[in-house]
């Protein structure tokens, strides 16, 4: 390899591979260092999303919320069981913060004997005869907009989108609400294959991600 003697100092030819010339990277180094770039891109542009929409009620004190009952879920997927899938969800999570939540069947019977047809247009009236009836400082309502895989031009994915309200049993006011929506192609899925989420792992991620803003 021919050497070169400029000022007293021994400057060789670059290599044909990656070489650093003053702040400029070429060759195997610079693609390196796009993968990198495009990678961190990413992931920052994943966590400065605008993340889970919610409501809390003003001076609300959650707190003080010991006992919930969670009524079962409306479903609109195409999935019959994915209300009940994720109302199991919610409770285990809601166990975990704990909460005490009342017995799912429990919940069902008293359903049942106040002849309780649509859940989703609940009176005031009813809400607090529910909570009278099971004991309960809140009720937690729900609906599953989306759950299951959905399908892109070279991936598939899982995709889940709930809402969430918590409300008081004594007066019949609304603390807390959120919808909320996760899963999705990441970065490493969309552009080298990668394997993702499941769909239950997906599921319990919107939860926890959901409860997480009232707890």
């Amino acid at each position: 390899m021919q050497i070169l003697v400029k000022n007293e100092k021994v400057v060789r030819p670059a290599e044909r591979k990656g070489f650093r010339c003053g702040n400029v990277l070429t060759g195997s180094g610079a693609w390196r260092l796009s993968i990198l770039f495009f990678a961190v891109c990413s992931m920052l542009f994943s966590l400065s999303g605008c993340g889970p929409r919610y409501y809390v009620k003003e001076k609300a004190d959650i707190g003080l919320i010991r006992s919930i009952a969670v009524l079962p879920f409306e479903n609109f997927t195409q999935d019959e069981h994915a209300g009940e899938k994720m109302r199991r969800i919610v409770i285990s999570v809601l166990l975990s913060h704990e909460r005490n939540v009342v017995e799912p069947g429990e919940v069902t019977r008293t359903l049942r004997e106040m002849q309780v047809r649509y859940l989703g247009a609940l009176k005031v009236a009813e809400i607090q005869d529910i909570g009278k009836s099971l004991g309960a400082d809140a009720v937690m309502m729900g609906s599953v907009e989306s759950f299951g895989i959905s399908r892109g031009i070279s991936v598939n994915y899982p995709e889940v989108t709930i809402n969430l309200r918590l409300i008081e049993t004594y007066s019949g006011e609304i603390l807390w609400s959120i919808r909320h929506t996760s899963g999705g192609p990441g970065f490493w899925m969309r552009h080298f294959g990668s394997e993702g989420r499941t769909l239950s792992e997906a599921a319990r991620k919107t939860v926890e991600e959901a409860v997480d803003r009232l707890f």
